[in-house]
């Protein structure tokens, strides 16, 4: 096979690096690593031409395809010889698909999502469609998030119904659009809101620790809206912002000083860094959520002891 792997555990495969009539099963052994125990099926003539990339995040996976319209099936006996401790968080961006999972069938419209137990067989049906796009965040069941078949019902029934899953239908559509955009760097940050959100969902957030974590995983995921407010992060839970105050107040915190210096810190990585070099200061603040630049200018001195401009390296 020619595919690429990166340090960071990159993997990129093209099916043109291949030869047409091999081209199928070099996709399918693509899919291997990251669609563990999942069935193939192409019923379609001519040439397989198909992309897949995925990316490690925190021990977790999120993958991209983009290929002729097929069929993933997990059935009882695949469950049964390849078990796999994991769910599936996946969104399509190419229209109406249908998945049969926990004893239902889901007509899915682009750019909504639907989680799936590896633990229980599933289809996943694209055969209607010439080609199609598909995201997977691949998620192990672990540190207090262990969904039962009911957790994942219950998860996809709220996924359109409730505010919780509303936010996290949205966080996962703009990480998937980082991700087309050609910025997985971005798209894995913005991974851990989502699984915080699924955490919700499922009842498993329950310890006010990790509910810290969970809380500042959102917010870090819009460190660029100026408008930004503890009662914005707690809409994403269900929860009020005084009790987003008292989260950060058990752990020594409030939530204005926690916020100002992650903006700060953001602003320092990115004033140092050299992929940021041709962007101006005031545009490095505005996008780490500072609406005024004086305001932004005299924290930052006050935090590092130095100027924004003393931080840059000479071009």
């Amino acid at each position: 096979m020619t595919m690429s792997e990166a340090a960071s555990g990159a993997v990129h495969a093209r099916t043109t690096d291949v030869p047409e009539a091999e081209r199928f099963d070099y996709f399918r052994d693509a899919l291997s690593d990251v669609y563990l125990g999942i069935r193939t099926e192409w019923s379609g003539t001519g040439v397989f031409d198909a992309e897949f990339d995925s990316y490690r995040v925190d021990g977790d996976v999120l993958a991209h395809m983009w290929a002729p319209g097929h069929v993933g099936r997990r059935g009882s006996a695949l469950v049964r010889q390849r078990p796999d401790e994991a769910v599936y968080l996946n969104l399509s961006t190419s229209g109406a698909h249908a998945v049969s999972h926990v004893d239902r069938t889901w007509q899915l419209g682009r750019g909504m999502p639907i989680l799936l137990d590896s633990e229980s067989p599933f289809v996943v049906d694209f055969a209607d469609r010439a080609r199609f796009r598909l995201f997977s965040l691949r998620i192990e069941k672990r540190d207090g998030f262990e969904p039962t078949r009911r957790d994942v019902l219950r998860i996809n029934e709220q996924l359109a119904r409730t505010t919780t899953g509303r936010a996290l239908a949205t966080q996962a559509r703009l990480m998937c659009a980082e991700i087309e955009a050609g910025r997985p760097e971005v798209a894995a940050a913005m991974a851990a809101p989502v699984r915080a959100l699924l955490g919700v969902l499922a009842g498993s957030t329950v310890e006010a620790g990790r509910r810290l974590d969970d809380l500042k995983a959102v917010a870090r995921a819009r460190l660029a809206d100026p408008d930004l407010r503890a009662d914005d992060v707690g809409l994403a839970f269900g929860v009020s912002a005084r009790t987003v105050q008292s989260v950060f107040s058990a752990a020594g915190e409030t939530f204005a000083t926690w916020l100002l210096a992650e903006r700060l810190d953001l602003a320092h990585e990115r004033l140092a860094s050299p992929a940021w070099r041709m962007r101006s200061v005031a545009t490095i603040a505005a996008a780490c959520g500072f609406r005024d630049s004086t305001h932004f200018h005299r924290a930052f001195r006050a935090r590092f002891g130095m100027t924004p401009g003393e931080l840059r390296p000479s071009r």
